[in-house]
């Protein structure tokens, strides 16, 4: 439970982003098509590098009608991030360097969804655990498979799916992957703010390969 995260509670640049469905356990990459948003499902392809040298968490809100609100701030600082009402539940940022065979790009994976944030804290607890042997460098990371959490019963019976992440490598941090803070907002009406914006993992061996940096340039 690297993160802090409780479960059970629960601007700035535009960043084009990654979407993960809990519902459905699929990755999907958000690209803006004659000024739509188009869904890209990359589930299978799916490599990237994770800046979680800079995760953010705190409580974002993802309401109907609505743009995403975010209230975060960088897990490394130490600071808790404030709740500005009770649409906020935890929640999770990083950005991530998409490999190249998935769109090759710099994207924002962001979520508040319980099932996704366990995954999340999974890879966090990896990645904290790899580091040690991987000093300075970022994790290359695929969607390994996913587990169904089932709750409630009966009518109100309900599945959900985790993420399971795998750590599959370690390199120098891309170029292009430069941390930029998401700027705390309140929500707002979809046309008055650009849009933004989803288990079991192993720690890696010391002895994790190094990923070839042609992969994602």
């Amino acid at each position: 439970m690297a993160l802090g995260i409780n479960y059970d509670t629960t601007t700035g640049d535009i960043q084009p982003i990654i979407k993960y469905d809990s519902r459905s356990g699929r990755l999907s990459r958000i690209d803006r098509i004659n000024n739509e948003n188009t869904p890209v499902d990359i589930t299978r392809s799916f490599k990237a590098v994770f800046d979680l040298e800079n995760v953010e968490t705190g409580f974002i809100a993802f309401n109907a009608g609505a743009a995403p609100g975010f209230s975060l701030t960088r897990l490394a600082d130490g600071k808790q991030a404030v709740r500005p009402s009770d649409d906020y539940k935890p929640g999770v940022r990083v950005l991530v360097k998409l490999h190249k065979d998935c769109g090759g790009d710099i994207r924002e994976l962001a979520g508040n969804a319980k099932a996704f944030l366990r995954g999340i804290d999974e890879l966090h607890n990896a990645y904290v655990e790899g580091l040690k042997s991987n000093p300075g460098k970022l994790p290359v990371v695929i969607l390994k498979d996913t587990v169904a959490i089932t709750s409630g019963e009966g009518a109100k019976k309900s599945t959900n799916y985790s993420p399971v992440f795998e750590i599959t490598g370690w390199t120098t941090r891309p170029q292009d992957l430069v941390y930029t803070p998401k700027a705390s907002v309140a929500q707002a009406p979809a046309h008055g703010a650009p849009h933004t914006g989803s288990t079991a993992v192993g720690a890696p061996a010391a002895t994790a390969a190094s990923a070839d940096s042609e992969d994602f340039g």
